[in-house]
Order: C-alpha cells, then structure tokens, then sequence
C-alpha cells in the first residue's frame, strides 16, 4: 500500500537528493515524508497506518486482542477502515475471489488500489501460476505483491527470469520521533526503506498472496482489464477477472465482531463502503527466516477456531500473519 501511495503522489520515476535547495527536489522531499510519517508508531492523527491504530481497529472491528494475527485478507479490510476514516483520497477495493466488479469502482470513481488475496496452492505455489505472477508484476499499474516464503513475508517488486526480486524489511528500529514542521533527515527515515533488494526462487513461494494494482484514473482501470484478458487470451491462467456489474450481495461478508480478521469466506468484498484509504505498509508474516515446509494455507481441512466457528477453505491462515513496515 505504500507503493500505491507513492505511486499517488510522486509516480513511478522521481528522485530527489536530501540535501538539495532545488525547488522541485524540496516538493519530492516533502511528499516522500508525508507518504512514510502515515506509518509512524504513534497515535497521531496524521499517523493513518500505525501498527497502534491497526491493532486498536482490529479489537474494535473484528474481535482480534493485542498481539493476535491478523490474515491478509483481513489485514487489507483494516486497513481501508483505517482509510475510510481518514477520508483519504485513495480508495481500497478489496477481493478474494478475483472477480472485480467495475460497477462498484466506477460508479463514483476515485484512484484506487485492487487488492487481490489469493491461494495459489496448498504448501507450495501451483507451476500453472507463474506465468501470472511473472506478467503481473510488469504490468504499469502494479502495486506489488506481498507474500513470502513458509514463515517468512516479504514484498514483491519485479521479476528476473524465473525469479522474483523481493524486499524484506523485518528490521527492529528505534521509532521516529514527529517533528512539528515535519521535517526529517534521510537517516531519520532510513528504517522505513530497503536498500538491497534479493532474489528466490517462484517454487520456494508460500501460496497465500495478495496482489496489489494501483488504477490513478479510470482509463488506467480499463487498460488493466485490456491487458490481463489478454494475458488470457494467450493461454495465462490467470487469477484476476472482471464483471461489469455489481457484486452479489451474497460475496460480500459481514463482520460479527468476534471471529478472527481474515477468516470470512473467500469470496468478494467488492463494496468500498464510500472508503477512503490509499496506502503503505506490507502484508507480512511473522519474522522468521526459516524456511520449513509447513504450509500457511489449507485448502483441504476445516479446522474449528476457539470461538467455534468453521474456518473456510481456501484461506490463508491467520496465525502465520501479522502487519508490519
């Protein structure tokens, strides 16, 4: 969701030096520190994307206490609550079934941010995917990917071959302290980037994954549909597809308050519900740089949870989840 911001405010090519007095390196400088001080560890009204307002949302929205793991699906219908109420000018259109109903996004269209949450397997990613995955992430309007490795998340940038290209920012730092004038140093925000980008393999991939397509302008949302029918027009299987309706009241899950974020049926959350969100932080799962086989996703089993609810196939499970920057 940063990207998508960045993507908003700045666009695809822009640079700016730190120290420069350059009248246009100065307005980069200062739309960069907006985008990163919405993820400042703190209670700030300005701070959109805390860790803080996230957990404190997801007790109040969906039952979840402090500390608990929230699913990826779940994660993403936090975080457009948080931008709804922030009226923010970027709106979050939520999936898990693929299906994007254009009815819902352009009836009032705002930019917006497509968020696909998908399982492409059951411990590993199926080989029928990668094509997808591959195109999707050199189309103009992508946002990326975050997935992982079993027990491991990390963002999807760009793809090299048969691998894909990767930041990883679990990274413990001092938190940074809100200026009044919002004014940083690059060292005071240096933790909220990754300088080394690395590379893995498709086939070592957890199969629980959300894809992220920043559309600035309805044009931008018709020549997304254009280019993923054509991907399967050649033979690309691919994950995402497009209704020009509305989606089925039925699609769209309700929220009791007391099961677990991420645990509702994979089907369509097509409704903005008016959202406002826009923005940054990755999808990530707990820390861990191991890498056993033990899979996040069951697309077989139906475990109960603790409150005992069924939890649905075909999800990602919540417990190997968790937000971070």
């Amino acid at each position: 969701m940063a990207q998508a911001l960045q993507l908003h405010v700045l666009g695809r090519d822009w640079t700016f030096s730190w120290t420069s007095s350059d009248p246009e390196h100065t307005k980069r400088r200062q739309l960069y520190t907006r985008v990163v001080s919405e993820f400042f560890d703190d209670y700030d009204p300005r701070s959109t994307f805390s860790i803080q307002r996230m957990a404190a949302l997801g007790q109040q929205f969906e039952g979840k206490d402090i500390g608990e793991w929230f699913g990826p699906y779940g994660t993403a219908r936090i975080l457009r609550g948080l931008a709804q109420q922030a009226s923010h000018d970027v709106t979050v259109y939520t999936t898990t079934d693929g299906v994007v109903y254009l009815a819902d996004i352009c009836a009032e269209f705002r930019p917006t941010l497509i968020l696909v949450a998908s399982m492409l397997g059951i411990d590993r990613v199926n080989p029928v995917y990668y094509a997808f995955i591959q195109a999707s992430l050199m189309l103009p309007q992508s946002a990326g990917i975050a997935g992982g490795r079993p027990s491991s998340a990390l963002y999807f940038a760009g793809v090299q071959g048969d691998e894909l290209l990767y930041l990883d920012p679990h990274t413990t730092r001092p938190a940074v302290t809100r200026t009044n004038n919002n004014e940083y140093l690059q060292s005071d925000l240096a933790s909220y980037s990754c300088p080394t980008p690395r590379r893995i393999a498709m086939s070592r991939l957890d199969p629980c994954m959300v894809f992220g397509y920043y559309c600035a302008t309805l044009e931008s949302l018709i020549d997304l549909r254009s280019r993923i029918e054509l991907l399967a027009d050649d033979g690309v299987t691919a994950i995402v597809s497009f209704d020009n309706g509305h989606a089925p009241e039925s699609a769209i899950p309700e929220s009791h308050g007391s099961g677990p974020v991420g645990s509702e049926s994979i089907k369509s959350e097509a409704r903005a519900d008016d959202g406002r969100v826009s923005t940054p932080v990755l999808l990530t799962k707990l820390p861990n740089d191991s890498d056993n086989d033990d899979a996040s996703c069951n697309s077989t089993s139906r475990p109960k949870s603790e409150s005992g609810e069924i939890v649905l196939e075909g999800e990602c499970s919540d417990e190997e989840w968790v937000t971070d920057l």
